[in-house]
């Protein structure tokens, strides 16, 4: 069997197969392992998570792992603790008039209604159209689309409504979310012991027939017989590996339906903490939206952490590091209501997925009338298969655990 990609589908597929006694090999187009989980540690004593940083759920394959690992949760309510506007404010403490407390109280509602709303054959919107038929005031979408879309990765007009009910109609995740005080890295060099994985090896051709798959790299053919591909939709949208025969038509369909949008981490250091000791999260409308404390609940860490993605991201990943640090500290300074933030920032660093050629943006979503297209991504065609988060159909897309779930499901299929 050969597994082409080393980030958290195909380490779980090859994991997946290795324990079931079956021989595999693993190709990285990357000199490191992980894709878009990666934990940084050259910054100082606090690791900094460039990629994926949380596990969304109590109940998820993750957790489960993390725990044979020997690895320590941190649990981190940001939801709970969500804080708004400029100075930011916990949206719990806001006046039930206060316009964003009643729009994030709407969209959160919407969200969860979605479920009994849109069965898999019902008629598709987008999920802006469904919060103004839901009485929430256009004016107001731009606080639910830092609420609800930016954590898609995506738009509020870009989000499929059936794919996000079929996600929470299967959701058995849990409304926990966790932090591994190790370091993300820590979980998947767990997952990749004793494996055969072959880094700075990309994948530029597949050639399948029914009883044999040739896996070509720069340097080497690789067969099998089976072939398991978890590299981003985007990467495939893109053509970067070649196909002989080509995938079908129906397949084609389904890798072009995805969108994949831009998505930018951006750290910011202090000579101490500039917060108060329940900063966990906040968000506000601006273009660096959504900010949290990624070494929370550690209160020590003079580090703080902004997610930017969709249009936002786009706009920002255009500027120098000297101009996104100075706007970035400037709305940091009004969320949290001080002027000294700019002269006490002490480092600054971001990365943007959207320069990275092997993920190529953020994780991917679906437009609407598109929902078919993620379980046809996750289907079979013969000796090959197909993993990773956006294959996700019967889990949680945009989530590690989604990307192994996804993993296993395909190792499954290779063993049947």
């Amino acid at each position: 069997m050969v597994v082409v990609g080393a980030g958290a589908a195909g380490l779980a597929a090859a994991r997946t197969l290795h324990n079931a006694g079956a021989r595999v090999t693993i190709v990285e187009a990357r000199p490191r392992i992980g894709g878009r989980v990666w934990t940084e540690r050259s910054c100082g004593p606090y690791p900094i998570e460039l990629g994926a940083e949380l596990i969304h759920g109590e109940h998820t394959s993750t957790v489960a792992l993390a725990h044979m690992a020997g690895l320590t949760l941190a649990e981190v309510d940001r939801y709970n603790g969500l804080r708004w506007g400029t100075p930011a404010r916990l949206v719990q403490d806001l006046p039930a008039t206060d316009p964003a407390w009643q729009t994030i109280t709407a969209a959160r509602d919407v969200w969860h209604k979605l479920a009994t709303q849109y069965a898999d054959d019902a008629a598709d919107r987008s999920l802006a159209a469904e919060l103004i038929q839901r009485g929430v005031d256009p004016a107001r979408l731009p606080i639910a689309d830092v609420v609800l879309a930016q954590t898609c990765c995506a738009e509020l007009e870009t989000l499929s409504c059936v794919d996000l009910a079929r996600e929470i109609r299967g959701d058995r995740a849990g409304p926990r979310e966790f932090r591994l005080r190790e370091g993300y890295d820590t979980l998947l060099n767990w997952l990749a012991r004793d494996l055969d994985i072959r880094l700075g090896s990309p994948v530029h051709a597949i050639i399948h027939q029914a009883d044999e798959v040739q896996i070509k790299t720069p340097a080497s053919i690789l067969r099998a017989r089976h072939c398991i591909i978890t590299v981003p939709v985007a990467v495939l949208a893109a053509g970067m590996i070649r196909f002989d025969p080509p995938l079908s038509a129906s397949k084609q369909a389904a890798i072009t339906a995805f969108r994949t949008l831009s998505a930018t981490k951006h750290f910011f250091w202090f000579d101490e903490p500039l917060w108060d000791a329940g900063f966990a999260y906040a968000a506000h409308g601006g273009l660096f939206a959504r900010w949290w404390t990624p070494a929370h609940p550690d209160l020590s860490a003079p580090l703080i952490c902004c997610y930017v993605t969709a249009s936002r991201a786009e706009i920002l990943d255009r500027l120098p590091d000297d101009t996104v640090r100075t706007l970035g500290l400037a709305e940091l300074s009004r969320i949290l209501g001080r002027d000294d933030v700019a002269r006490r920032c002490t480092g600054f660093r971001r990365y943007r997925w959207a320069h990275d050629p092997f993920a190529r943006g953020g994780y991917a979503h679906l437009l609407p009338g598109m929902a078919w297209a993620r379980p046809a991504l996750a289907a079979a065609e013969g000796s090959l298969h197909f993993a990773g988060e956006a294959t996700a159909f019967d889990s949680n897309p945009q989530t590690v655990h989604g990307a192994i779930d996804s993993g296993r499901r395909a190792a499954q299929e290779c063993l049947r």
